[in-house]
């Protein structure tokens, strides 16, 4: 039989099978682009692209595909990471994370994989799907957002060269200049248009904190980077001790290392824009969420909303939550799907649940109360409100006419309650939850009971103000009489998503009964396309008391960040916050009825990234700053990064460490430091000087002539120290970072003087 091109993309089995060996090749030869190319491919998106195609569904939208692949895509790697490296040592193979190792297991699973699908007739699909058909009005207005990306890397580029942040301040006013055009156009954009628009921008600004400077940002991202690193160099994952909780974080560990072993990057680069390129698709499952309610343009708002979450644009900065909050966000779209049957529902929700659990601990925590509550809260209401009305009863006329939902939604939520959403899914949860935190690494599960005795200890000072975080004070307006106008104008910018999400709560509760399908036009603030379900009311609700909780719980402000638990809600709290806000606008009479939430989401969005503050000349985000106290905590120079280098390879053993709570991320990630050797400076300064060790100054401490103190905006200034530390002996100085090191006798004449810092 004669062989064609025709035939051979035709057969989806033989591309596959070329497609994974060309893979092969290029990792074990090393081969530069190629290599970067198809193993981004072979680990993005192949393995969740075949388990969709064993399950066969083909009614899901393309963006739903991509967006499912994608995911279960890191699942795989993180799951198939997990099981080679139980596995593989029983039978005496010590480096089951080696490159060698994952591409040829990870080939070999795909090609089962891709042999199940191909039997049961998965694989049989059209590749035309993958590439969408763009008339003239899309191409027009796709025009500006395409050259976002090319804006955020360029001006970042320019940042970190030479400090110029022109470009960066263009593109950031871009955006909701865009985003107000496209409020007045929306009529003309079609729904693949949006979608892309939405991941241009998401691209580009979760890149902007990955982009910036050559080395880690954040803070606890260098802790995360060394378990990463070790995991690497070991090739094999395993708990290793000063780490504590975060060996749990397969998303941080393995994930990576995964993914390092085929692309072959500089580790740092890797590590920063990774996880901002795998969470940038989380905008666009929050469009398919909200899009389940609303029409095209209120679910475009609500990805625009969640993507002016600080959280999200420091995503380069906590890989670990985010990638947790992304399974989040995949298993309640997951929940809302009708495309998809309850059998498949019910698997990918625990593939999503369990993959949660291996990224990161706290988000589990707040999934679990939350999928507990929901449950509990829909079997009550399916027994004290539905049970008493006949579901079966031959003639739906005679059913009640005090209930709250019509006849069949009635018969909708039970079978919700009782299938994916069900005991049996609670209970995988929790014995998964129980066995990876308590049985396997320990540290998490006993953070997470200290964490509710200590909020139950709290609630004695639960009226005191100063029990909070002083964010929670702040953002109560706690002395904001005295503060300037630009203060005044954050406070009331940040209220304008709470007040509306709790007016789109509310209002959706009194309208239940009678919110049915709005038409959807232009001038209308009705976008519902259809009823909202009883068991994502319930979901709002609970995600709604756990902001409230910050406020209420003394000490969940203080044991979790909020802005880390405001991301994680605002997947569910998003298509509350259109509802709200269109209710306000059908309030006041508000002709343009979407003109309430373009204001909010915008101001949001300049406060957010920055842009506010830098209109005001006050320095607030690293991305667009090279001065400020962001700049100075997170920033790491060339110098910085060369000390940590020299001491991490002449560290005398057992010898200590000191600096202050910012340089000891640096000697983490940059001098690959064990955390157990380092000590903290201004403490030790104001206690017992008597030691036997190395102080570490970095480039912060030696321009700025100060020492930053934990968990305070206060400073210890240098100069108070001066008579101790010119007894000591500079063994390192680059002008940027000076290293000192513990010396008996007289001062030499390279002792340190408070003179040569400045």
């Amino acid at each position: 039989m004669q062989f064609s091109i025709k035939n051979y993309l035709e057969s989806p089995l033989l591309l596959i099978l070329v497609f994974l060996i060309s893979t092969c090749i290029s990792v074990l030869l090393n081969i530069p682009v190629y290599r970067q190319i198809l193993g981004s491919i072979f680990l993005g998106f192949i393995p969740g692209f075949l388990i969709l195609c064993i399950t066969k569904l083909d009614r899901l939208e393309l963006h739903k595909k991509l967006v499912l692949s994608i995911g279960l895509s890191i699942s795989f790697v993180m799951l198939m990471g997990l099981i080679i490296n139980t596995l593989y040592p029983l039978i005496s193979y010590e480096t089951p994370l080696s490159p060698k190792s994952i591409v040829i297991s990870f080939t070999f699973t795909m090609l089962i994989l891709a042999v199940i699908a191909n039997s049961r007739g998965g694989l049989i699909f059209s590749f035309k799907q993958f590439y969408p058909k763009f008339d003239q009005n899309d191409k027009a207005f796709l025009l500006i957002p395409s050259i976002f990306p090319l804006l955020s890397i360029i001006g970042m580029h320019l940042m970190n060269a030479a400090n110029n942040n022109a470009i960066l301040i263009i593109f950031l006013f871009l955006i909701p200049i865009y985003v107000i055009i496209i409020s007045i156009c929306r009529d003309q954009i079609s729904e693949k248009t949006y979608l892309i628009i939405i991941f241009l921008i998401s691209i580009s600004l979760v890149l902007l904190w990955g982009m910036r400077s050559s080395h880690i940002i954040g803070t606890d991202a260098h802790l995360e980077y060394i378990v990463f690193k070790q995991t690497f160099i070991n090739e094999k994952w395993q708990i290793l001790r000063g780490y504590g909780i975060i060996n749990s974080c397969l998303s941080v560990s393995i994930l990576p290392t995964a993914y390092q072993s085929i692309l072959n990057i500089n580790p740092e680069c890797l590590f920063k824009v990774l996880y901002p390129l795998l969470f940038s698709i989380s905008p666009i499952v929050i469009y398919i969420i909200t899009k389940n309610y609303t029409n095209n343009f209120s679910a475009f708002l609500a990805s625009i909303f969640f993507m002016s979450q600080k959280f999200y644009i420091i995503t380069a900065a906590s890989p670990r939550t985010n990638t947790a909050i992304l399974f989040f966000a995949l298993s309640i779209m997951i929940l809302l799907l009708s495309e998809i049957s309850e059998m498949n529902k019910k698997l990918f929700l625990i593939i999503f649940i369990i993959s949660c659990i291996l990224s990161h601990y706290g988000t589990t925590y707040v999934f679990f109360v939350i999928f507990f509550i929901a449950w509990l809260s829909m079997r009550l209401i399916h027994k004290i409100i539905l049970h008493p009305i006949d579901l079966h009863s031959k003639n739906p006329q005679e059913k009640n006419e005090n209930a709250i939902i019509d006849f069949t939604s009635q018969y909708k939520i039970g079978r919700i309650s009782e299938s994916f959403f069900s005991l049996g899914t609670l209970m995988i949860f929790f014995i998964s939850l129980f066995l990876w935190f308590n049985m396997v690494v320990y540290s998490p599960f006993d953070k997470g009971v200290g964490f509710i005795i200590e909020t139950l200890k709290s609630m004695q000072h639960v009226f005191l103000i100063e029990s909070r975080d002083s964010g929670i004070s702040a953002a109560f307006g706690y002395g904001i009489i005295e503060k300037g106008l630009l203060s005044k104008i954050i406070f009331v910018i940040s209220w304008q998503p709470i007040i509306c999400i709790a007016i789109g709560i509310m209002s959706t509760l009194a309208r239940f009964r009678h919110r049915v399908t709005f038409p959807d036009k232009s001038d209308s603030p009705n976008c519902l396309s259809k009823k909202i379900d009883l068991f994502f009311i319930v979901l709002g609700l609970i995600c709604f008391c756990a902001m409230a909780s910050m406020v209420v719980l003394p000490y969940v402000s203080q044991g979790y960040d909020v802005n880390r638990l405001f991301l994680q809600m605002v997947v569910v709290l998003s298509t509350f916050l259109i509802i709200g806000g269109l209710e306000i606008s059908r309030f006041f009479h508000i002709k343009y009825g979407y003109l309430v939430l373009i204001v909010a989401i915008i101001s949001f969005f300049a406060l957010n990234t920055g842009l506010l503050h830098n209109i005001a000349g006050v320095p607030a985000s690293i991305a667009i700053d090279s001065h400020g106290p962001s700049y100075d905590d997170f920033y790491i120079h060339e110098q910085e990064t060369m000390a940590c280098n020299w001491l991490g390879k002449n560290l005398e053993a057992e010898k200590e460490i000191y600096t202050d709570v910012r340089g000891k991320s640096r000697l983490i990630s940059q001098g690959m430091i064990p955390v157990k050797s380092i000590g903290d400076l201004p403490g030790f300064l104001q206690g017992n000087r008597d030691f036997d060790g190395y102080i570490y100054l970095r480039y912060f401490n030696v321009i700025n002539r100060n020492l930053s103190v934990v968990q305070s905006s206060n400073f210890y200034r240098l100069n108070e120290f001066e008579d101790f530390l010119s007894m000591q002996e500079r063994i390192y100085d680059n002008s940027g970072s000076i290293l000192l090191k513990s010396r008996n006798g007289p001062t030499s004449k390279h002792a340190f003087s408070y003179s040569d810092l400045a």
